[in-house]
């Protein structure tokens, strides 16, 4: 990808039709090499990450018809842990968004965003690898004009190690311990240590105000494109 021309596949999950395909149609307009897959329930989304290969996002709506609430956000990242989810709602409120964030989401979409706005939204999480929060979230930061973004390698400055950083660039994308266990071929336990010394680094009490502070101030994460793989190349890092 590149930021002047993002591609790829997304999967656009709303139960309204009307909302879902004219937010395909709107998404072909100012994004028009990414191709958009539709789903109308979470049935309908799981069998799309099951058989259709590959997708770069998720797009995911709140209020399907099939599922309440945060339990198919939840559902997605237990069964797909690789793919990243951002969440697509009306109902964007700070509790909602933290909520989201803390289910697994790696960003959150309001309903209310202008043309410009989502493809700004889906530009950071796809090309930068940014997270993406609303203004009642963000401060207003969220559409701060840093199109590069921050490394997270940066943080190697406040004394994180290399390992440190890689388990801070999984949890960003929703990965629980035992998932980033599980690519790291470590311990839940070692995991666990890793994720509380990134938190005192940073000052952030849990991992919901860490993926907020983060966004806040730009930093990108790397892909998770290829994660089956990473625990292969995962274990000369310093533990």
């Amino acid at each position: 990808m590149n930021a002047m021309n993002p591609h790829g596949s997304i999967l656009l999950a709303d139960d309204h039709g009307l909302v879902r395909h004219g937010l395909q149609l709107l998404i072909g307009e100012v994004l028009p090499a990414l191709r958009v897959q539709l789903a109308g329930s979470l049935a309908e989304t799981v069998q799309a990450l099951q058989t259709a290969g590959r997708f770069d996002l998720v797009l995911l709506d709140l209020t399907l018809s099939d599922v309440h609430g945060l339990a198919g956000l939840r559902r997605l990242r237990e069964d797909f842990p690789y793919v990243p989810v951002v969440i697509l709602s009306a109902q964007d409120d700070r509790d909602t968004v933290l909520a989201a964030l803390d289910a697994g989401a790696m960003g959150f979409i309001s309903k209310a965003a202008s043309p410009a706005e989502l493809k700004d939204a889906l530009t950071r999480v796809l090309v930068d690898h940014r997270i993406h929060l609303p203004q009642s979230v963000s401060g207003g930061l969220a559409a701060a004009p840093d199109a590069s973004g921050r490394d997270l390698q940066e943080l190697a400055a406040l004394g994180l190690t290399e390992r440190q950083i890689e388990v801070l660039g999984y949890v960003v994308q929703g990965l629980r311990n035992k998932e980033i266990a599980r690519l790291l071929e470590r311990s839940e336990v070692v995991v666990k240590k890793h994720v509380t010394a990134t938190l005192q680094a940073l000052g952030a009490p849990n991992r919901t105000k860490l993926l907020v502070l983060l966004a806040q101030r730009g930093y990108r994460v790397p892909s998770l494109h290829g994660a089956g793989g990473a625990a292969a190349t995962a274990g000369p890092l310093a533990e």
